[in-house]
């Protein structure tokens, strides 16, 4: 069985059946180990107080903790291994996603092109 990082808006994708995640993503996700970086959360909680993001960060907890998705808490290895990727990415989240998915053994599911420069533990979703 895979096991997989969703990356932020993966998450959202996943949990409002948006179109841009297909069939073959849905599938893939449904029947693996999934989880969300509470990373994610902070970005939307965020991105909610900014407006900039109509998700509710606690409507999003709730949602996650009453799905088959896990929690990733971030750990003080994950933050210290964001100084050992090189700098292809300068968003923090997306490097602490990627940090925790290396730390986790976990691939990092995410639609952005940058991340897959860095290579192992990414898979774009096309």
């Amino acid at each position: 069985m895979s096991r997989f990082l969703l990356d932020t808006h993966v998450a959202l994708w996943w949990f409002s059946a948006h179109p841009r995640l297909t069939e073959e993503f849905r599938n893939m996700i449904s029947h693996s180990e999934c989880w969300m970086s509470t990373g994610s959360v902070w970005e939307v909680a965020i991105k909610f107080r900014l407006g900039t993001l109509p998700v509710d960060p606690d409507i999003l907890l709730t949602t996650t903790r009453g799905s088959k998705i896990h929690l990733l808490s971030i750990t003080p290895e994950h933050t210290a291994a964001t100084a050992q990727l090189p700098d292809i990415h300068s968003d923090p989240f997306d490097r602490l996603l990627l940090a925790q998915a290396r730390k986790e053994n976990l691939i990092l599911l995410t639609a952005d092109k940058i991340l897959v420069e860095y290579g192992q533990n990414v898979w774009l979703l096309a």
